[in-house]
């Protein structure tokens, strides 16, 4: 099989924003011809109004907004020209016309490694204020594709750089406070600021990998998933960002799940997600997602009658062509009737009436002094020092002494890595300035300078390690900027390894060799790449995990240099290289294989021994934990009423009314004021038996504790942690001995045993 031009597909979007006017968000009921019209009157209901809407349209401008995100001006109620399509995973992107520059935020798998709630929300408030200003400033569109909630369970694929973790309760947590920030404005709490899309749904994990004899892509991948699997990890990000976020969209995957394209899965987008978790938003398909259900997945024998399972399904939006190409011939063959098509109508209408479309609103009084505000770009750097990671940290090498350190010298292919990583999922023109780790270091030490040894991250060329390694020699301090970029992984591409190329690898040995002190190592990558030789390494003194930060980078100086001290943890498990060859990235089971075919996903249910764990992440000062408060036993049943009365396959998330917590007391044991994660683990009693998660998160807490005091932190599991989920996607409640953890092992650390009943 072969891979669809994606690229094409995202220059025929932007190309047809691009090729006209800038965009201009117009209210016709502003307008003396409209001012009178019944979907003009809020007085009425907005189903009334969007009644009238639909009763006023032609054939013509129905086919218009059924079959393409971009949709020309519909003169019957006086509209211009919409897109659905804008991007804000890492801030607002912009049309090339109106070359306004919006704040650039760190990659989620950076800003994830906060385990902040506040931070998440902050940074989709800031970036919906900003969609929001150029909206009203005419340069943009209102609906936004983010949040990215899939798992990065797969150290492969080419989109971990998106996403925020690999377990789904964090995830979830993610997606709620990204949309609630997003779409929430105190100005106005009857309408949306700006509407966010979670994506995709669901399981679009692959992106396009080889194996052995076997070829697959995104467009044509059959995801075969277990509902044990369906139900307690793939599902989770979404049901919370529908429930607990209210987002106002989702989109629809390009794969198959178990036979059924996502896009024409009845199921997926109505039964779970409007049914029972109450999505009341509207559902686009992913670009081309829609002509895959006929041409790349084969699921009808006609076009026509993919239209009639994508509508009926309830796919709204159709970005690309298939809809408007099959529509009428659908229509006319009986395959669909006119309300099918007036249902995705209204559902569109539906949200565009709560973007105030039609109103007018204080959201509309947001200006331009929100873009690339001083706040804002605070906030952004701000995310890189909550969120780098410390991985490795002997005998103090860091924090750097600035007045001490005469020279440094940075080395390595990301070097001057920034705006590189920008890619179409940001603007590229960002209000920040280009910023790489060499401008970090030299903002404290002037006499830095860089050579990169290896000019890219891929690359096979040994040529210029040699005066790398002299430059070595020569400086105060060495820093090597090593890892991967979007030529490694990204969308439509997967990650080949998850092991440093030999290059790479090479450059680190001896670079590493040849420096007078120990070297420290910043890591930039959204693939968990194989550690080992780098830990065991005794010339390198530190390793700080910076993820995907973009121009963000400009922050880690004021963590390399001690104005505060990291207090990130790693959201992926970092495995050993020989995992990759364990486990097909074809295979998405959570869950160990039979006879030792896989070893198992993630934290919650891999079988062997990680190089570093899910959690882990080291301070410049030392904390230590001890459980003050809980309840040693638990009645189940607040748990059964749950699962009883619960007619959903999937009960919500509720915290456990009948246990006030568990209370734990963090205690800064050395000199340094400095943030901790403090995170909550529950194993259940027959862990790793019958698809038993070894442990999952259960909640976490971030916290500022001063050297030398201590500050109580209170972590609530929910009903749901008490149960499992059966084989057949059930969930059950779950009696014996649950032992919670605090922390990861091997940091501060306690446990504390309950008995359940």
């Amino acid at each position: 099989m072969t891979c669809k031009p994606f690229l094409f597909l995202i220059a025929w979007a932007f190309t047809s924003i691009h090729a006209q006017p800038a965009p201009l968000l117009n209210n016709p009921c502003l307008t003396e011809g409209f001012s009178g019209a019944k979907f003009c009157d809020s007085s009425l209901s907005d189903e009334a109004r969007v009644q009238d809407i639909i009763d006023r349209l032609s054939w013509e401008e129905k086919v218009d907004l059924v079959g393409d995100q971009m949709q020309p001006s519909i003169p019957s109620i006086g509209l211009n020209n919409y897109s659905w399509w804008n991007e804000a995973s890492t801030g607002v992107a912009t049309s090339d016309e109106a070359n306004i520059a919006t704040t650039k935020f760190a990659f989620p798998i950076t800003t994830g490694m906060s385990f902040n709630r506040t931070l998440w929300h902050a940074t989709g408030t800031h970036i919906g204020r900003e969609a929001r200003a150029l909206m009203n400033d005419g340069k943009l569109f209102s609906t936004f594709w983010a949040p990215v909630v899939n798992l990065a369970r797969e150290p492969r694929w080419g989109r971990n750089i998106e996403v925020p973790s690999e377990d789904p309760y964090q995830s979830g947590e993610y997606a709620v406070q990204f949309v609630q920030g997003f779409q929430e404005a105190p100005e106005d709490p009857d309408h949306v600021q700006a509407s966010a899309c979670c994506k995709q749904f669901i399981a679009n994990e692959m992106e396009d990998s080889s194996e052995v004899g076997y070829h697959d892509d995104r467009n044509h991948v059959d995801s075969q998933i277990t509902q044990q699997d369906l139900m307690d990890s793939y599902m989770p990000p979404f049901q919370a960002c529908v429930e607990e976020g209210r987002v106002t969209s989702l989109m629809c995957s390009y794969n198959a799940v178990n036979g059924v394209p996502s896009c024409a899965n009845d199921w997926l987008l109505n039964t779970l997600a409007r049914d029972e978790w109450g999505f009341e938003g509207a559902i686009v398909s992913d670009c081309d997602a829609d002509r895959d259900v006929f041409e790349s997945h084969n699921f009808t024998e006609t076009p026509e009658e993919s239209v009639q399972k994508i509508l009926r399904a309830g796919t709204d939006v159709d970005c690309g062509h298939f809809i408007k190409e099959n529509l009428e011939s659908a229509l006319n063959k009986d395959v669909i009737t006119m309300e099918d098509i007036d249902l995705s109508i209204a559902r569109q209408f539906s949200l565009r009436m709560r973007l105030s479309h039609f109103d007018e609103s204080p959201l509309q009084t947001i200006s331009m002094d929100e873009v690339c505000s001083d706040a804002g770009v605070e906030l952004s750097h701000d995310g890189l020092r909550q969120s780098a990671a410390l991985l490795k940290n002997e005998d103090g090498t860091l924090p750097l002494n600035a007045d001490e350190t005469k020279s440094v010298v940075v080395i390595g292919p990301n070097s001057e890595l920034g705006q590189a990583t920008a890619s179409y999922y940001g603007p590229p023109n960002h209000c920040l300035g280009d910023f790489t780790l060499v401008d970090a270091i030299q903002a404290f030490v002037k006499d830095t300078t860089t050579i990169a040894g290896i000019d890219k991250v891929l690359s096979e060329d040994t040529s210029g390690i040699p005066a790398a390694v002299e430059a070595a020699k020569k400086a105060d301090q060495v820093v090597l900027a090593v890892g991967t970029d979007l030529t490694w992984a990204k969308e439509a591409h997967d990650a080949a390894s998850i092991a440093f190329t030999d290059t790479q690898a090479q450059l680190i040995k001896e670079v590493s060799a040849a420096a007078a002190k120990p070297v420290v190592l910043v890591l930039f990558t959204a693939t968990p790449l194989d550690l080992t030789d780098v830990l065991a390494n005794d010339k390198i003194g530190a390793v700080l995990h910076v993820g995907q930060p973009s121009v963000t980078i400009v922050s880690a100086g004021d963590l390399l240099f001690g104005k505060t001290s990291p207090a990130g943890r790693l959201v992926q498990t970092v495995y050993k290289k020989e995992y990759q060859d364990q486990i097909s990235i074809f295979d998405f089971n959570m869950r160990p294989g039979p006879s030792g075919t896989n070893p198992g996903r993630t934290y919650r249910f891999f079988t062997g021994e990680p190089v570093v764990p899910f959690g882990f992440g080291l301070s410049y000062t030392t904390f230590d934990y001890q459980v003050v408060g809980g309840a040693k036993t638990f009645d189940l049943k607040e748990v059964k009423e749950l699962l009883d009365n619960e007619e959903n396959a999937m009960p919500k998330r509720i915290t456990a009314r009948g246990s006030d917590g568990y209370v734990v007391r963090v205690a800064n044991t050395g000199d340094m004021d400095a943030d901790e994660v403090v995170l909550g683990f529950v194993t259940p009693p027959g862990a790793g038996v019958n698809g038993t998660p070894l442990k999952q998160l259960f909640n976490f807490e971030r916290v500022h504790v001063k050297a030398g005091e201590s500050v109580e932190v209170t972590l609530i599991p929910a009903l749901t942690d008490f149960t499992v989920v059966n084989a057949d996607g059930v969930r059950e409640a779950l009696a014996g001995e649950y032992s919670f953890e605090f922390g990861v092992r091997g940091l501060a650390f306690t446990d504390f045993n309950v008995r359940v009943q």
